[in-house]
């Protein structure tokens, strides 16, 4: 997959004309010109200039409840955060995605739903995470990683970390 393709479909196609060119071309070039000092690696100036040039499409935050209000912010009408479906929860998050994911399934529905995914790479402890077509979500984690970047679901990360959470000695 081009990288014009990866972006269009990280975006769902609202990225388009000289705008993608020019997004392609600074994500190419990074490597020979790093966005920040501590940038030591092509992967992590691909992987910080992919999250520069999706900024406006993303959402990003450090706390659930307001990653949650800029996903809200994308759609018409969204429900609110699920404050009570979080406390009932002991303190994981997988309920929050379980619903999160059933919530982007229903919308969309003629492209297949959506999907939340999450770029690594941008150095802190925010989570970058944008809302795709579902039915794009492994050709873009797979396109991602051909240039060393890794995407994924916050969905599946999270069931990882409670069957192992589940696993360790009492």
């Amino acid at each position: 997959m081009q990288l014009s393709e990866l972006l269009t479909k990280l975006t769902c196609g609202d990225l388009e004309g000289e705008e993608l060119d020019d997004a392609v071309a600074a994500i190419t070039e990074a490597p020979s010109a790093p966005r920040e000092a501590w940038v030591d690696s092509d992967v992590q100036a691909y992987a910080l200039e992919l999250l520069s040039q999706l900024g406006g499409y993303m959402a990003s935050s450090d706390k659930i409840d307001e990653l949650h209000e800029q996903i809200q912010d994308m759609f018409d009408e969204f429900p609110d955060f699920p404050y009570a479906l979080l406390k009932e929860s002991g303190g994981s998050v997988l309920p929050y995605f379980e619903w999160l994911d059933t919530e982007l399934a229903q919308r969309a529905v003629d492209e297949g739903g959506y999907d939340l995914i999450q770029i690594d790479g941008n150095g802190s402890d925010e989570m970058d995470a944008l809302v795709v077509y579902r039915r794009d979500t492994n050709d873009i984690i797979q396109a991602a990683a051909l240039m060393g970047v890794t995407i994924g679901r916050p969905l599946a990360y999270y069931r990882g970390i409670d069957a192992m959470a589940g696993k360790r000695p009492g």
